[in-house]
């Protein structure tokens, strides 16, 4: 699986930012609830 931290949300909530795998990607909020994430414990 891949890493995946939440950094940072905008003033206005969008987009998100994301730590996955070492690198930062913003999100937008429309596409970020179309990702599905598993939490590995």
């Amino acid at each position: 699986g891949n890493s995946i931290q939440l950094i940072q949300v905008a003033p206005l909530g969008d987009p998100l930012y994301y730590n996955i795998n070492d690198s930062h990607v913003a999100i937008r909020l429309e596409t970020a609830r179309e990702i599905s994430i598993i939490k590995e414990y």
